[in-house]
This record gives C-alpha cells, structure tokens and sequence, in this order.
C-alpha cells in the first residue's frame, strides 16, 4: 500500500502491550489515530507471555476493526510479553500496510537472554528477530532518538511518519495512547 505522506490525515494503528505481574497473558491494545491526532477507533487482543503468538493475535486484532482506511500500523517495540518475538514482515505480507516497530533502547544481551529463558525454542526466537531487519537509529523533531524495525517502508517515509504522529516526547500519540489504554484496562480489572 502507497502511503500519501502529504495527505492531512493518514490513519495508522498503534498498537502496545500491558500486563499483570503474575498473568499468563499480555493485554494487547490498538488504537486507530489520525495524523491531525484525532483518535479513531480502539480495540482490544491478548497474547500469551514469554509466548510465539503475537504476530497472530495482531493480525486478528488488526481484522477484528474491519477497516479499509488504516495505512500502516505502529507497534511498541517488536519484543513485547516477556520475549514474544513480532514477526514484522510476516505481519506485513498478511495485511499489505507498512509495520513499524518503535522502540526507546537498542536492544542488547538478546541471544544470551533467549537461550537462558526459552532453551527449546531459543533458535526460533533469535531467528524471527534478525528477520526482522537492521535496526535503524532516527533521530525526532522532538529531539529524541529512537530505534525503528520496518517492513514496507523506506528510512526517509519511516522518519517522516514519525515527525507527522510525535506532538511531544519520544514515542508517536498512536502507541503512546494504546499504552495508555492498555494499562487503563489492566488497572480496571484489578479494580
């Protein structure tokens, strides 16, 4: 799909993870938002902690909005739920929009930290990570500096996409919120 970066508001999906300290499963948050920072939907999923399903359930979270209009899809991070490993261009292949996996820290120690937490299916973990692709270091008109994976898109599209859903800080309003509308939930069910 062809994002038209000049249009006013382009849709994308931002999509972030909350959990309890003890649960199994992670809550999955997306929220659809446009470029002039209007939220425009909001849905929730779940995946399983330390699991192999989240790619899965983003597509399911992703086909539950039953929406033509959403151009690429923003993500916290491609390790969410304690080591549940995004495949980005699996997802990309299955929705045809742009993925962009937004992180605040390069990560470090990963291979060490899979084999130690995950000895079966450490080499399947590792595996779908470095398919994921360069990680790309961009720095913000905020003045912040983030890492990205991307599939679909090229460095130039990705930063500017960034620029045009940042209003302050580092992290761009649709996974911002997500995050915040994740937690929300958790804390709610607590309650």
């Amino acid at each position: 799909m062809k994002i038209h970066l000049e249009k006013h508001a382009i849709r994308a999906m931002g999509i972030a993870e909350c959990s309890k300290r003890t649960a199994k499963n992670s809550t999955l948050c997306a929220v659809v938002m446009r470029s002039d920072l209007v939220i425009d939907g909001c849905n929730y999923g779940e995946c399983k902690i330390g699991g192999d399903d989240i790619t899965k359930n983003i597509i399911l979270l992703y086909k539950k909005m039953k929406r033509t209009d959403i151009n690429l899809i923003m993500i916290l991070g491609s390790i969410l739920s304690s080591y549940n490993i995004i495949n980005l261009h699996a997802l990309y292949d299955s929705l045809a929009v742009p993925i962009i996996s937004v992180s605040l820290k390069s990560p470090k120690n990963l291979e060490l930290n899979f084999k130690n937490k995950f000895p079966d299916t450490w080499k399947q973990k590792i595996k779908i990570y470095i398919q994921n692709g360069e990680v790309l270091k961009i720095s913000t008109k905020t003045g912040y500096v983030v890492y990205v994976n991307v599939a679909g898109l090229s460095t130039f599209d990705t930063k500017k996409v960034l620029n045009k859903f940042l209003l302050q800080g580092s992290i761009p309003e649709p996974i911002r919120i997500a995050k915040l509308f994740a937690r929300a939930k958790i804390i709610n069910e607590i309650n």
